[in-house]
């Protein structure tokens, strides 16, 4: 069998550093070339490989369908070579690409933060928001913390923290929502509701009711509903140990003595990060600061 070699190593930098980037401006920022030398180099790609890569370069890069296979295997080649240097403790950094739903992203991942960077020396996190495991299933990121139940992930999935629902009010409108049914919660009070944590999750547990209020606001951000809630706005029914936190800041409560069994919060990773040993490390590191 006759061994193919490699294009020349310039060119694959030239490419994973475009794509991954995104725009020609930002590409020659990192790797300190003119244009004219990128686009040479993408040139001797294309003719190397025998592939079209790129539909076009300006204003965003997009590439063809055989550009982003490729790519998918120049990024494993990158991060492999970067693992390396951070393995070899020669004081370069390595990426590492996690994906979160905009409520986890923001209540819980960005304050923990500063203790992964600092238990992770030498990494770089690139934090993307995001609800799709598609994601994943197109190794776009390394690690994804999702919602969801056992069924519906790869075996190797770690649960992060498992939740339950309650019903959220404003401090001074807890004790008048305390003692309310089911059925007057939902067709009493005006109603803020998460896609994924609907009301309705609360009438299928505890029975049927007459009439329903349409809630006034849905909204896939928890912060939004969560701030509609401290203004008054209406009740959420909200998952508890993600917002421990910023309920003490906003002043709003659990109001309510019923819990409704929720789905957990889970850890997966890409298989391309399965197979990176920092990758691995940095997830033991996520799972520690959520116990």
């Amino acid at each position: 069998m006759t061994n193919v070699p490699l294009p020349p190593l310039h060119a694959l930098v030239a490419f994973e550093a475009l794509v991954r980037n995104g725009t020609i401006a930002l590409a020659l920022a990192e790797l300190g070339v003119t244009r004219a030398a990128l686009a040479s180099s993408l040139t001797l790609l294309e003719e190397r490989t025998g592939l079209r890569l790129l539909v076009r370069q300006t204003p965003t890069v997009e590439l063809t369908a055989e550009g982003a296979a490729y790519y998918q295997a120049v990024s494993v080649f990158a991060r492999g070579a970067a693992d390396a240097l951070h393995a070899l403790d020669c004081g370069r950094e390595t990426e590492i690409r996690l994906a979160a739903s905009p409520g986890v992203a923001r209540l819980w991942l960005a304050p923990q933060l500063e203790r992964l960077r600092a238990a992770c020396p030498g990494v770089a996190f690139n934090v993307s928001v995001s609800e799709a495991l598609s994601d994943l299933e197109r190794n776009q990121c390394d690690i994804a913390i999702r919602y969801c139940t056992y069924d519906e992930h790869e075996p190797e999935a770690r649960e992060l923290w498992s939740e339950e629902l309650a019903v959220i009010a404003p401090g001074a409108q807890a004790t008048a929502v305390a003692t309310a049914t089911p059925a007057e919660l939902v067709s009493d009070h005006p109603l803020l509701e998460h896609p994924f944590f609907s009301w309705r999750t609360l009438v299928e547990r505890f029975g049927p009711v007459r009439r329903m209020r349409e809630p006034e606001l849905v909204c896939h951000d928890l912060y939004t509903i969560l701030m509609a809630c401290a203004r008054g706005e209406g009740l959420a029914l909200m998952p508890l140990r993600l917002t421990r936190d910023i309920r003490q800041r906003l002043g709003v409560v659990v109001a309510h003595p019923l819990r409704v069994p929720a789905k957990s919060y889970v850890l997966l990773l890409s298989a391309a990060g399965r197979e990176r040993a920092v990758v691995r490390a940095c997830a033991d590191v996520l799972a520690g600061l959520a116990a």
